[in-house]
């Protein structure tokens, strides 16, 4: 006999998995425990005949074979009679708690970390193809929406959304959820909830509230952790803890809605188990006032430490001189991208703050030229280094401002923005260090790499600044892609960092001033770039950027696109943190290249060349709007010098995806945009034969997309940067005017094209599609000389220009095969030497 079976004080999870438990395995019981939660209880009074399930006592459990659990993995958390179970039981469990010590660890198993269980079944009845009804989907959805909080909990993932989506294809009714999940409360409950609320006591610690209340009473009732999360939400506080004794047993349950909180060490300790923000324990012959010391021991470890401003803040600050003029601040707005700057004096003290407001002001009354003092603000809300997360959230509302002066005695350190915020609270929603891409890191570098990034992120702690690897290879890392280009970016200055590495380990620094930027080789001769986090502006379209000292974030966003906008802190206690400000990895999953801002294109047109390059070495597509910004933009690459534009296009030769690049470009206007002319299907035959003969030559590339047109020397000569590149120009043009007919012989087309460059007459033969003279070149390629001038000599000829009259003549007779071998050579010889 097969059963299946969830916990005690079952919940809609529980209840909804037994549902779909049993449309997967239709032969097997189901046994519901007597102990359910009182909304499940209130459901079952209307529905019970609906389902038909069995209570535990009608089970024999002495003959069931397999026991399949659902929302649970430990026996002892069914409340069945283990003891009765035969020794040969089978197991199949499905359930999404993290795993605990007294797990069932045989059988099948289909444990994963997803908002509710019920997610985990419906994918297998998705998969099998299992019809659902819906009054099933609207029970499904109960479980999955009271166990994720309506997708708001922390442990909430994209596939229980997916899941709610297909339940309400199947005709889920959210009215009837809405009405089970928040069920008013009973006479019993709110008594209760009332006592809980009297007895309860307020805990601050590192800016977080608990709310802690014990009762006793010598009966059980149901619903305490319904009661917990109303005493969490009325009183306002982070989390609730309630400890309560109902006849010899004592019942802790815990809810909280702060990411700052984890109640697993809490409820590890006390025996039971659950999530981080929402967890129970069931502790037999204890006392309260027991219970409640245990709970405060292990209370400090439930809270994590505050995020503070001084890690958060951004750094270094870019501010304004009291004396600079508007005009000039409205400048550094328009460069920088910020709406606002903080003003400090000639000693480096903050003593004002300027917004975009207030320049716009000035500005509007003609006033570009007065002083920022002027209209400078100063009411300044600032706030300490040690500030957390919380009080710089509270400060930002309660004032109504957008950034936040951090400060230590009038000394400007850092400052805080609502998007620094913003990417903080995105940080907690995820683990602080990715240990898959630390895994990644040791498995693609070599040891040795490896190791030098672990001492580098020692020394970068020992000087107090972050230092993140960045680019291609944290990409590549995620990819598991090869790559071995690594590019450090410090917060701070780079050459200093540089050579202080270099006094602690050796090796030599090679730096430019200029840039802010080092190369450091090391006594192994591997060379690391060191590259001080900048920021840039570009003043003109197309033109080359301004760079300024800046900060991580900001170093990113320059960036091309958002996949290559990926950093890995490597510093000792940060290593492997990957920092993802632009959702590059979410674009990595969707295959799409995307731009970081609306005007990158416009700032940098060879990004489109760039973005065609990483679409098709990854293949993935173009962002929808990415593509339309490209598009928009493509006219722009006539004001890219030929130098750069050539460089991306042999960068693209070199992915060996020329031919398909083309295409994309195309598509993307470029070619039309540069030439005013589109590769036809003719241009790109003799693009991929010029291809296959080894002209892996930008320059070649839009020399034969552009051969047909009548103007092609003009079209390409910005594009001709070498002496070598001219030639070819030169030698092609020449070779238009010589004429050839399909019926002269081999000596006569060398009579006229010897004094070219092979090279030359192949690509003009693979351009004109000249099968003659195609057949010139490959055969005056494999001629053997026959006779030297040292054989000329020989014969008694004087030298002089008979001298290579002669050998042309020779080599002309080899090509209409009348001499094949050295001996006709030298008799003919010495028969022009009797003439």
């Amino acid at each position: 006999m097969d059963v299946i079976v969830s916990h005690v004080n079952l919940d809609f999870d529980g209840l909804a998995s037994l549902l779909a438990a049993k449309k997967l395995y239709p032969s097997a019981k189901v046994a519901l425990s007597a102990k359910q939660h009182p909304t499940v209880k209130s459901y079952l009074a209307i529905y019970r005949d609906q389902l038909a399930f069995t209570s535990y006592e009608g089970i024999n459990w002495g003959h069931v074979t397999t026991l399949i659990l659902v929302d649970v993995a430990s026996l002892k958390r069914t409340g069945i009679p283990t003891n009765d179970l035969s020794t040969g039981l089978k197991t199949i469990i499905y359930d999404h708690h993290t795993p605990k010590e007294n797990d069932v660890r045989d059988g099948e198993r289909y444990v994963e970390q997803v908002g509710a269980t019920i997610t985990l079944l419906m994918e297998r009845l998705v998969k099998e193809k299992v019809a659902i009804t819906p009054f099933e989907a609207t029970l499904f959805g109960l479980g999955l929406y009271t166990d994720t909080g309506n997708f708001t909990y922390k442990q909430t993932t994209s596939r229980d959304l997916f899941i709610a989506s297909i339940l309400k294809e199947r005709e889920m009714d959210v009215t009837l959820i809405n009405r089970f999940s928040e069920q008013a409360l009973t006479t019993e409950e709110r008594k209760l909830f009332q006592t809980l609320l009297t007895n309860s006591e307020e805990i601050v610690d590192s800016g977080i509230t608990l709310l802690i209340t014990t009762h006793e009473q010598p009966t059980y009732q149901n619903g305490l952790a319904t009661l917990t999360r109303r005493l969490m939400e009325s009183t306002d506080s982070d989390a609730a803890l309630s400890i309560v004794k109902m006849k010899d047993r004592v019942y802790v349950v815990a809810r909280s809605s702060s990411n700052r909180i984890d109640f697993r060490p809490l409820m590890n300790e006390l025996g039971g188990g659950g999530h981080a923000q929402a967890a129970s324990a069931t502790m037999k012959k204890q006392e309260l006032a027991n219970v409640l010391n245990k709970v405060k021991h292990v209370l400090k470890q439930i809270i994590k430490p505050a995020v503070t401003a001084s890690e958060m803040m951004a750094k270094p600050v870019k501010s304004v001189s009291p004396y600079d003029s508007i005009n000039n601040v409205l400048e550094q707005m328009y460069q920088y991208g910020h709406t606002g700057f903080p003003v400090l004096d000639e000693d480096g003290l903050l003593v004002g703050v300027i917004s975009r407001r207030d320049v716009d002001k000035a500005t509007h009354h003609g006033l570009g030229h007065a002083p920022v003092k002027a209209y400078m603000s100063t009411q300044i809300v600032t706030l300490e280094p040690s500030s957390s997360l919380e009080e710089i959230q509270t400060t930002m509302m309660k004032h109504n401002i957008g950034r936040i002066p951090i400060v230590s005695k009038q000394n400007m350190l850092g400052i805080v923005s609502r998007t620094d915020v913003i990417e903080q609270l995105h940080r907690e929603s995820g683990p602080v260090t990715d240990l898959s891409v630390v895994s990644k890191m040791q498995a693609q570098l070599p040891p040795a790499i490896y190791n030098l990034l672990h001492e580098i992120g020692e020394i970068a702690d020992t000087h107090g600044i972050n230092v993140y690897l960045i680019g291609g290879i944290v990409r590549d890392f995620l990819l598991n892609r090869p790559n071995e280009d690594i590019d450090l970016v410090v917060e701070g200055d780079g050459i200093t960092f540089s050579n202080a590495i270099a006094e602690q380990l050796g090796g030599q620094v090679k730096t430019h001033e200029q840039f802010g930027t080092a190369t450091w080789t090391t006594p192994a001769n591997i060379k690391l770039d060191i590259v001080t986090c900048r920021t840039e502006y570009y003043d003109a379209p197309a033109a080359l950027p301004t760079v300024r000292p800046s900060n991580i974030r900001e170093d990113l966003r320059r960036r091309d696109f958002t996949i290559n906008a990926l950093a890995l802190q490597i510093n000792k206690s940060e290593f492997g943190t990957l920092l993802d400000f632009f959702q590059g990895q979410e674009d990595m999953n969707k295959k799409k290249i995307r731009i970081l801002h609306t005007l990158s294109f416009i700032e940098d047109p060879t990004r489109i060349v760039r973005a065609v390059r990483f679409a098709l070495r990854f293949d993935y597509e173009l962002a929808d709007q990415t593509q339309e910004l490209a598009l928009n933009a493509s006219f722009l690459l006539n004001q890219v010098s030929a130098t750069r534009f050539l460089r991306e296009i042999q960068l693209l030769i070199k992915e060996k995806t020329i031919l398909r690049g083309v295409k994309l470009l195309d598509s993307l206007n470029v070619w039309h945009s540069l030439f005013k002319t589109k590769p036809t299907f003719e241009s790109l035959m003799k693009l991929e034969q010029v291809l296959a003969h080894n002209f892996n030559d930008a320059f070649i590339v839009i020399l034969t997309l552009n051969f047909e047109q009548s103007s092609w020397k003009k079209k390409v000569k910005r594009y001709s940067l070498t002496t070598k590149q001219n030639q070819i120009i030169q030698q092609i043009e020449a070779m238009e005017t010589v004429p050839i007919s399909r019926n002269d012989p081999m000596s006569s087309i060398h009579n006229c094209f010897h004094l070219f460059r092979e090279e030359s007459i192949l690509l003009y033969a693979l351009l004109t599609q000249n099968g003659l003279l195609l057949s010139y070149v490959k055969k005056r390629e494999q001629l053997k000389p026959l006779l030297t001038g040292q054989d000329l000599l020989d014969q008694g000829i004087k030298p002089g220009p008979i001298f290579s009259d002669l050998l042309h003549q020779l080599t002309s007779l080899q090509l209409d095969n009348e001499i094949v071998n050295r001996k006709e050579a030298l008799t003919w010889l010495q028969a022009i030497k009797k003439e």
